[in-house]
């Protein structure tokens, strides 16, 4: 699955964490996630993206010690959003406490 950012993080080092994160997890590349995120990824509930080609981040923000992104792909013609939800371990957003995914 390939996954394209289209979310403008260069002027903004703690998005550009979020959308990196977001990467990752969708990725699931364990090393980077298990890195950064205590629970680890196994602990994350996916959708089915077996049938997903690829996958756009949209938006990565940040405030404080809290984050999200939204990712929007298309399975069998259906256009479909997927939502990340983060809360970092301090404000310098080194590491995850909290990952929360969401879909429909």
């Amino acid at each position: 699955m390939k996954v394209y950012q289209e979310a403008n993080c260069k002027n903004a080092p703690k998005n550009l964490k979020v959308a990196e994160m977001t990467e990752a997890i969708l990725k699931q590349d364990k090393d980077v996630v298990n890195d950064l995120y205590e629970a680890g990824l196994d602990s994350i509930e996916f959708p089915n993206l077996d049938d997903v080609e690829e996958i756009t981040i949209l938006q990565a923000i940040s405030h404080g010690k809290s984050a999200s992104s939204l990712c929007e792909y298309v399975v069998r013609g259906e256009k479909k959003q997927l939502g990340m939800f983060f809360e970092f371990t301090t404000h310098k957003a080194e590491a995850y406490k909290t990952v929360i995914l969401t879909y429909n």
